[in-house]
């Protein structure tokens, strides 16, 4: 069996979305922060289905490095939280709706308790601005 390498075993996400965007010559909405937090939630949710894949077709090789690729593949999805100003978003989840707002809550949760858990704080302070605000947006939406 081939060893698992850590750099290329989620290369298939590494061309991502804005690969795509490009290709079809729509780069423009890379700019947009609906789509930058969209590609931050999918990201999010394609590692743990991807995740698990790996935990049972190759647990002993993939556990070896499934903490780096994390790490890796988290940090990516952070940078594009460095894209979208709070302001932006507030915009953008005006008219979000609620299983939006969860999921989008849900995942950079899931970003921040990672982060957390390994004392990226900068990146912690940054996800923290954009999970208050949407949590505030659902709490308005209960009232």
């Amino acid at each position: 069996m081939q060893k698992l390498d850590p750099h290329t075993l989620f290369s298939i996400f590494e061309k991502g979305d804005e690969e795509i965007y490009r290709e079809n010559n729509i780069e423009e909405l890379l700019d947009n922060p609906y789509v930058l937090i969209g590609m931050v939630v999918t990201g999010v949710e394609n590692f743990y289905m991807i995740d698990q894949m790996y935990m049972l077709k190759h647990e002993e090789d993939y556990s070896r490095v499934r903490d780096k690729i994390k790490l890796k593949y988290f940090t990516k999805l952070s940078r594009y939280l460095d894209r979208v100003t709070p302001l932006e978003m507030e915009i953008v989840y005006n008219i979000g709706s609620d299983f939006e707002l969860d999921r989008s809550i849900d995942a950079l949760n899931e970003l921040l308790l990672f982060f957390e858990n390994i004392e990226h704080y900068e990146k912690c302070g940054k996800i923290k601005q954009y999970t208050d605000l949407l949590i505030g947006r659902k709490l308005e939406a209960l009232v």
